[in-house]
């Protein structure tokens, strides 16, 4: 299907509002971090970039529920993809795991408690 002329530039400014509202609530969140990663980051916007975040977080809940939490407190328009690691893992993980490596060095620091 053809994507329709200048929706990558739309989709690009629609990503920056969002990510203006979301940095606005991360303070009231008690998050430790957040970092941005993915094309905001890159600049090589598609009509499927997403907001791309690893947050650190304390949290008990299992991985793969961590993610619930900034869905329903963030309450974006767009597509946010989060992961969440708690602090532990994050300090443990980001010199193991390849692409939270690469996300630290290359990502940009939304907040930093």
């Amino acid at each position: 299907m053809p994507v329709r002329i200048g929706f990558t530039e739309f989709r690009k400014r629609m990503l920056e509002q969002e990510l203006q509202n979301i940095e606005q609530l991360l303070p009231t969140l008690g998050v430790e971090k957040i970092i941005l990663t993915g094309d905001m980051v890159t600049g090589e916007y598609s009509p499927d970039s997403k907001i791309r975040l690893i947050a650190v977080h304390d949290t008990d809940r299992p991985f793969g529920r961590r993610e619930d939490f900034f869905f329903y407190h963030l309450g974006s328009m767009v597509h946010v993809e989060t992961l969440v690691y708690t602090p532990d893992e994050f300090e443990r993980l980001q010199d193991e795991l390849p692409a939270l490596n690469a996300a630290c060095r290359k990502g940009r620091v939304l907040f930093n408690a």
